[in-house]
C-alpha cells in the first residue's frame, strides 16, 4: 500500500480562518485532498488507505472516512474492497461528459451575468484576463486565472446552484490540464485570449445574446482542443 505524497497537515488555528469557520473537519480534509487531485499532486491510480491519510493529517480515521466518501460521490476516488481507495483516472467519456455539461450550463449563465453586469464584475473579469496572459506568470497562475474567469461569469448569473455545478466542472477541466503538459500552450494562445476578450466585451456592455453565443463558441473550440490532446496522449 502506498502512502500519499505531498499531503500537508490539516490547517489549525488561524491558518485559514474564513474556511475553518464554515467547514467541518471532514469538509476541510475533503477540500485539501480534492485540491491535490485537481492539481495532479495525487496522480491517477495512486492508492491509499484511511490510516495513511489519518497519519498524514494527524486526525482520526472517522473524518478521513467521511471526506473520502464525499470524494467517491464526486467521482474523484474509487473504493477498492479490502485495499483502500484509488485516485480515478480520466477517460475520454469523462472529458466529453464534463464539456457537454459545461456547454449546457455556461452560455445561459454568462448571458445572465451580462444582464446583471456591475462595475465590480467588469473590473474582476478584466483582472482575470490580465492575470491569464501576463508575461512571467506561472502555469498555475494562468490556469487559476482562466478558471476564475469562467467561475466569475457563472457566479455573476446569481443562479447559485448552477454556478456551484459549473465550478465543480471547471475544476475537473483544470485537472485535465494539470495532467496534460502538451495542452498548456492553450492558455496563452491567441485564440484563447480573443475568446475571453470578446466574452468580456459582451458582458461589459450588457449584450446577453452575444455573450451567450460567444461562450458557446469558445467552449466548442476548447472541447475540440481537449479531445485532440486526449487522443494524442491516451487515458489519464
Amino acid at each position: 500500500m502506498t502512502s500519499v505524497g505531498n499531503v500537508h497537515p490539516l490547517p489549525t488555528g488561524n491558518a485559514n480562518p474564513a474556511k475553518d469557520a464554515t467547514q467541518s473537519q471532514p469538509e476541510r480534509i475533503r477540500s485539501m485532498i480534492r485540491r491535490q487531485i485537481i492539481r495532479a499532486e495525487l496522480r491517477p491510480g495512486q492508492i491509499f488507505t484511511e490510516p495513511d491519510l489519518a497519519r498524514e493529517y494527524g486526525v482520526s480515521k472517522t473524518p478521513v472516512r467521511e471526506a473520502l466518501q464525499m470524494l467517491t460521490v464526486e467521482g474523484l476516488v474509487s473504493v477498492l474492497p479490502r485495499k483502500g481507495y484509488m485516485v480515478r483516472s480520466l477517460s475520454f467519456h469523462d472529458v466529453r461528459e464534463v464539456m457537454d455539461l459545461r456547454l449546457i450550463l455556461e452560455p445561459p449563465l454568462v448571458a445572465a451575468a451580462a444582464r446583471n453586469v456591475t462595475a465590480e464584475l467588469v473590473t474582476e473579469l478584466r483582472a482575470r484576463i490580465e492575470d491569464q496572459f501576463r508575461d512571467g506568470n506561472s502555469l498555475e497562475e494562468r490556469l487559476s486565472a482562466a478558471r476564475d474567469f469562467h467561475v466569475t461569469c457563472a457566479h455573476a448569473s446569481r443562479n447559485t446552484r448552477a454556478a456551484a455545478m459549473d465550478r465543480s466542472l471547471t475544476d475537473e477541466v483544470m485537472r485535465f490540464y494539470h495532467l496534460m503538459p502538451m495542452a498548456h500552450d492553450h492558455f496563452s494562445s491567441t485564440e484563447e485570449r480573443t475568446a475571453h476578450e470578446a466574452i468580456f466585451d459582451a458582458v461589459a456592455t450588457g449584450n446577453a445574446e452575444a455573450a451567450q453565443q460567444l461562450m458557446h463558441d469558445h467552449l466548442l473550440e476548447a472541447n475540440a482542443a481537449m479531445i485532440r490532446t486526449f487522443y494524442n496522449a491516451g487515458p489519464l
